[in-house]
């Protein structure tokens, strides 16, 4: 029993040690794929920009009722 303790001790040692190296990897190419996105220079898209002009006229009138809304009105 013994014999069998100190061999599965060995290969978890081994396979431990795999595993650290496999994790480190991974860390390292995650941290190179952040990098190469945040070095990513992108064209700026234009913004349409519209212009509202608003004359006096227009903010005077009064707001436009449907028909079928304006032959409803007192009847509440």
């Amino acid at each position: 029993m013994k014999r069998l303790t100190s061999v599965l001790d060995a290969i978890f040692a081994g396979a431990n040690q795999g595993l650290i190296a496999a994790a480190m990897i991974v860390a390292l190419l995650d941290v190179a794929v952040a990098a190469q996105h945040l070095s990513v220079s992108r064209a700026e898209t234009p913004v349409a920009v519209r212009t509202v002009v608003v004359s006096a006229e227009t903010e005077q009138l009064a707001p436009v009722i449907p028909p079928e809304l304006r032959d409803m009105i007192g009847h509440d």
